[in-house]
């Protein structure tokens, strides 16, 4: 049998080969993460290596450009006329209808002269006997057999009989309406039996051989404009089409009650598909240059407060160049300085390249 003591001894053996293991597995791992981490870092090294970014290019030209000042305006005829009859009466007769192509002198509707014709007949009645009356009173005046207050009585009645029958007779007549302009039937309100009157619009006609648009524009454009000028006019219901207006007259003054300053524009149609009533929008060119260099607009991006177009060199390696622009259309910028024609300048991707490292162009 083991002493005490010998159990003692071959114990703290086994705890010594216990401990001994332990340290050499602790010792092993440290090892294997020491290897792990250095192969990864030298797989990392290869992985993150970057590639070259894609952009888009085009070249720096010389081109017109101009910035456009928008203004709208209803298509109005050249002239327009609101028929609104001198004498109230029934309305007996209609000769025109909406849509119907009038001359000036055109009878539109007739209305009803019974007393009218009745006061006329009287007044040419007053007045043939005032004329006789006169008449026969001069030859006697001159003959001595009247005096000259008789001769004035006579004259002054003939006078008050001449105007009697010229107010009647033009009472008459404006029972038969008649159009004054040449044009269109554009507005009818009244039918036979119905009741014309000044208190409203009879009819309306339009002359729409020539059409308009009378707008407003700010100060800051009108000192822009000058009579003669060509503008470009848009009709959003009749498509994408530009049509060519002519600014006729440009008031030197604002409106009443207004800062804006009244505009009248002339329009050409020879499709004959513009009608008056329509909505159009008139552009204004308020600044223009010709044969300038130009970009465009989405290339030149903002870099610590300064313009920055970036170009490439033969080698596709990029480089940032302070540009300062002009006019700018939200298309194409004018360059004032800092590239010169005929640069390849990056237009897409230029926010992601770093100067000195090459990028990759796409078409």
């Amino acid at each position: 049998m083991q002493t005490e003591k010998e159990s003692k001894t071959v114990e703290n053996g086994k705890k010594r080969k216990v401990n001994k293991v332990i340290t050499i597995a602790a010792a092993a791992l440290v090892i294997g993460l020491v290897i792990f981490r250095i192969i990864s870092s030298m797989s990392g090294t290869v992985t993150e290596e970057e590639s070259p970014v894609n952009v888009k290019t085009a070249l720096a030209e010389k081109m017109s450009i101009s910035t456009t000042s928008p203004i709208t305006g209803r298509v109005e005829p050249i002239e327009e006329v609101s028929i609104i009859p001198l004498v109230s009466g029934k309305v007996t007769a209609v000769n025109a209808e909406i849509g119907d192509r009038v001359s000036k002198g055109t009878t539109l509707f007739q209305i009803d002269g019974t007393q009218l014709m009745t006061s006329f007949n009287q007044a040419k009645e007053g007045l043939n006997v005032a004329k006789s009356t006169y008449d026969r009173t001069s030859v006697l005046y001159k003959e001595g057999a009247v005096s000259y207050q008789d001769f004035e009585q006579a004259q002054a009645a003939y006078a008050n009989a001449q105007q009697t029958f010229a107010a009647a007779s033009d009472a008459y007549s404006n029972c038969t309406v008649t159009s004054p302009i040449n044009g269109y039937i554009t507005a009818k309100n009244i039918a036979v039996g119905s009741i014309a009157s000044s208190a409203a619009p009879a009819m309306t006609v339009a002359d729409v051989s020539k059409l308009q648009i009378n707008t407003n524009v700010s100060e800051y454009i009108v000192s822009e404009l000058n009579v003669g000028d060509t503008v470009n006019v848009y009709i959003s219901t009749l498509g994408a089409e530009a049509y060519k207006g002519v600014i006729e007259a440009i008031s030197p003054a604002p409106a009443t009650g207004s800062l804006t300053y009244p505009v009248k524009i002339s329009l050409s149609d020879d499709t004959g598909k513009i009608k008056a009533g329509m909505f159009a929008e008139i552009k204004i060119v308020s600044a223009e240059k010709k044969d300038t260099l130009c970009v465009l607009s989405d290339s030149v991006i903002m870099k610590n407060g300064t313009a920055v177009v970036v170009t490439l060199n033969k080698e596709n390696v990029p480089k940032y160049n302070e540009v300062t622009t002009g006019i700018d259309n939200g298309e194409y910028v004018e360059i004032l300085s800092g590239l010169k024609e005929g640069d390849m300048i990056v237009i897409s991707g230029q926010q992601y390249v770093t100067e000195g490292t090459p990028v990759n162009v796409t078409k």
